[in-house]
């Protein structure tokens, strides 16, 4: 995670951020490009993205020259807070983070001397060695409230009183339950962070090469 936070600060100085807009699994951002005609930023932004993925052509499901608009669908990886690694610090075979796989839609406007660009995110899912599959207990969104804190803490309470858990003791249990608040909203600045990162990343993409040297 502290590799994660330089490379934000980093490019937070290097290229200011413009203002964000979340709801719930959504995140979007609107930025300037002076001097710029849609065309020519819908063309910067087809070549940024092309470097950005290594699989392009698979990754850019809609591209329109004439509504300059690209609708790309690609796969990120999560680190979700492992909860039972906090019940249980000296688990060796379990880790601080999992990541988690989150599908996720990035949808791009342009107009003359802007752009838009929204990512969406799809909820969850871990697979383990053995394939079997677990998703998260909470939804992929970035604006959890305190209602939903509250609802999740109640889930935690139901999960630990199962059948299964009747080994573990109290105080194990509600280390689980107590998690849960700090799981989620480090969860949720991560999914903020990941879209951060690649905002920027490709808003560096596109200002690097329209202000490249002759060579």
């Amino acid at each position: 995670m502290r590799k994660l936070v330089i490379v934000i600060f980093y490019l937070l100085i290097r290229y200011p951020l413009y203002s964000q807009t979340i709801m719930e699994n959504k995140i979007y951002q609107i930025y300037n490009v002076p001097n710029l005609s849609s065309e020519e930023i819908f063309t910067e932004i087809h070549f940024a993205l092309s470097l950005l993925y290594q699989d392009s052509e698979d990754v850019i499901k809609y591209i329109n020259g004439n509504t300059k608009k690209i609708v790309v669908k690609a796969q990120a990886l999560v680190p979700v807070l492992d909860a039972y690694k906090l019940m249980n610090p000296n688990e060796t075979v379990l880790s601080d983070y999992i990541d988690y796989s989150h599908n996720y839609t990035l949808i791009i406007e342009v107009k003359d001397e802007k752009y838009r660009v929204e990512l969406i995110y799809q909820n969850g899912k871990y697979t383990d060695s053995s394939l079997t599959e677990y998703k998260l207990p909470f939804s992929a969104r970035m604006d959890f409230t305190a209602e939903d804190i509250q609802e999740i803490l109640q889930k935690a309470r139901i999960e630990m009183s199962q059948d299964i858990y009747l080994m573990t003791s109290r105080r194990k249990k509600e280390i689980y339950i107590q998690s849960q608040p700090k799981v989620v909203k480090e969860y949720q600045q991560t999914l903020i962070d990941y879209a951060t990162i690649f905002f920027q990343s490709l808003y560096k993409q596109i200002y690097d090469d329209i202000n490249q040297k002759e060579w």
